[in-house]
This record gives structure tokens, C-alpha cells and sequence, in this order.
């Protein structure tokens, strides 16, 4: 299966990245509904946090990968109304729903690979993206694409879940990833078995630890994150070198 910017080039997906689409195209229409609940109302707060770290200038080349609906584009052309902003998906349903949004003109949507993105060298200012990483079947090419595509000095800002940390919070922690996320999509969601699969990935991902070697690996440096939400969501930043 390929994928296709808006002009019709192909761009390669593997079979793990065709079911990851063919999963949110299902749940497009409900997907910002159950990001709210499953944050409990934190979700637009955790966007600006990673907007944030992108340390945009003022006039800046965007890409944000994962865009989904552009939750996060939306927010870097709320904060930098002259950025140009490139939304890529490997799911063109979400991006339908963000393309019908207010302003969706304003974005560029690109259906692509995360693990080959259809971008020159240094193009950008500054890359982001929102649960992208448990998506791939590669995370450092994943990483080294990220910094292909980034101008010299530009930063990377990505918002994760992050396994719940064993401290006094992690039982209840862990039984609300585990238990409640998937009863509320039975509820919203119509197709809850997705939100199982993302209970699931959400559980077992890397940690920030893990994260932060591998954007070493990849050669940004000046590498941080900040926990949220009793530390089940992350932050992550990291620059190029100029």
C-alpha cells in the first residue's frame, strides 16, 4: 500500500502502518471527543505545552506529523498566525475532518509515512507531532527522518503517553489506562476495539528515558521532557545542531 501527498506522489507504508490508518479512518469523526475525555479536559493544555517547546520563531516552516484532525498545526498558526504549517497523516479520514475545520486552508495536508517523509533536507523550522511514536514499527528511522527534514538549529516538540512511573499514583494510574480508557470508547468511540489497541501500546511504550537515547542516537541534542498527568503523558524536546 503507498500513500499520497496532495499532489499524487507515492510515498511507501508498511502493512503495520496500513492497519494504524485504516484504524483511525474509522474513528475519525470521534477522536477529539475521546482525547478530551481520556485526558480528562487536558488535551488543549498539553498541546500548547508542546507547541511550546518547539521554540517557534516568528515566521516559521512547520510540520507536524501524526496532525490527525490538527490539533496541534491549528494551535502553531493560533501562536504564529504567518507560519506556514505542513499537516501530514498517514490517515487522510482524520485529516478530512481538519481540513473542514475553521482555517483548515490555512494548512497544507500531505498523507505520508512518518518512516519516509516526501521532504527535502532542511526544510523546516521546527517538526512536531502528538502520539506518533507508538504508531511505528521504527522509531529511530522514525527519529533520523525527523532530523533529515529540520534546518540546522531547528527543534523537535512531541507529545506521548509515557508508561505510569511505580510510584503511589501507579495503580490508579495503570487501572485507568487499562480498564477505563477502553470502557469510555464503548461508549463514544465506535469502533472501542481501537482505543484497546491504543490502552494497549499506551501501556507498553518506551519510557522518557528510552526516548531521550534514541533522539540522541538520532543526533539532536539539548534533549528534555516534562510528565504530565501523574506521569502518563510527556513532553519530549530536542534540537538539531546548528
Amino acid at each position: 500500500m503507498s500513500a499520497q501527498d496532495d499532489n499524487g506522489a507515492a510515498t511507501p507504508q508498511d502493512a503495520h502502518g496500513a492497519k494504524v490508518a485504516d484504524m483511525f479512518n474509522g474513528i475519525a469523526d470521534r477522536y477529539d471527543l475521546m482525547n478530551l475525555v481520556m485526558t480528562w479536559g487536558q488535551e488543549p493544555r498539553l498541546v500548547r505545552r508542546t507547541v511550546e517547546r518547539a521554540r517557534l520563531p516568528i515566521e516559521p516552516v512547520v510540520l507536524d506529523l501524526a496532525t490527525g484532525t490538527g490539533d496541534v498545526a491549528f494551535e502553531v498558526l493560533r501562536t504564529r498566525p504567518a507560519a506556514q504549517v505542513t499537516g501530514a497523516d498517514i490517515s487522510p479520514g482524520m485529516m478530512e475532518i481538519g481540513k473542514a475545520r475553521p482555517g483548515g486552508d490555512r494548512i497544507t495536508w500531505v498523507q505520508a509515512d512518518a518512516m519516509d517523509l516526501p521532504f527535502p533536507d532542511a526544510t523546516f523550522d521546527a517538526v512536531t507531532h502528538g502520539y506518533l511514536l507508538r504508531n511505528v514499527t521504527d522509531i529511530p528511522t522514525t527519529l533520523a527522518e525527523q532530523f533529515r527534514v529540520l534546518k540546522p538549529g531547528g527543534w523537535m516538540a512531541a507529545l506521548e503517553m509515557s508508561p505510569a512511573p511505580k510510584n503511589v499514583f501507579w495503580p490508579f494510574s495503570t487501572a485507568y489506562i487499562r480498564w477505563v480508557v477502553p470502557l469510555i470508547a464503548r461508549l463514544i468511540a465506535k469502533d472501542p476495539e481501537a482505543y484497546e489497541y491504543l490502552s494497549r501500546t499506551s501501556r507498553g511504550f518506551r519510557t522518557p528515558a528510552q526516548i531521550h537515547d534514541m533522539l540522541a542516537d538520532a543526533g539532536f541534542v539539548d534533549i528534555g521532557h516534562r510528565l504530565h498527568m501523574f506521569g502518563t503523558m510527556a513532553v519530549h524536546w530536542a534540537q538539531k545542531p546548528v
